[in-house]
């Protein structure tokens, strides 16, 4: 399917704004309104047909609708606001399915099995430079403990994001 190009999207953007849209869900209207004009260019319509076609059918009342619609559906109320996280509002009128509310949903976990990640092959590389050095290897000493702190938390990070995951998947499908 062929993309719209910026002029195109801003000649959208100023028949939005001649219809009387100047709110933050303007965005989300444009996306709606480019993806109907892909569709009829995608058929066959040149470019200048199927916004013709399009902006006939987003008259004032068609948008409007759109704005109204949106509001309901995107809006949180004074309760849910007082539970929001930053993240909820601040994608408060965001389409949340492109991606970006996830991965900042899922942010501080990833951060936190990076970090131990790091510290624990860290200490399995001194483990394991200090047991080449000495010619010998024992559990039972601080080289032996390094690495199975090691271990451990290369254990820990790897179930945790493998159990993340799954997660993930069972409320996608």
């Amino acid at each position: 399917m062929e993309k719209l190009n910026d002029g195109q999207v801003a000649t959208l953007r100023r028949h939005l704004l001649k219809t009387g849209t100047s709110d933050a869900l303007i965005d989300e209207l444009i996306d709606h309104l480019a993806c109907e004009v892909e569709h009829y260019v995608w058929i066959g319509l040149p470019f200048d047909k199927a916004l013709e076609t399009v902006t006939d059918q987003a008259t004032h009342t068609a948008v409007k609708h759109l704005r109204e619609r949106y509001q309901v559906e995107l809006t949180m109320s004074d309760e849910q606001l007082q539970k929001a996280s930053l993240d909820d509002i601040v994608f408060q009128f965001r389409n949340k399915a492109y991606g970006a509310y996830d991965l900042r949903q899922s942010y501080r976990l990833t951060m936190r099995n990076a970090i131990i990640m790091a510290v624990s092959f860290c200490l399995m590389l001194v483990a394991i430079l200090d047991g080449l050095n000495r010619k010998e290897w024992s559990y039972v000493s601080l080289t032996g403990l390094a690495w199975i702190l090691g271990v451990a938390g290369m254990t820990y990070a790897g179930v945790s994001w493998y159990l993340a995951r799954v997660r993930e998947q069972q409320f996608s499908v």
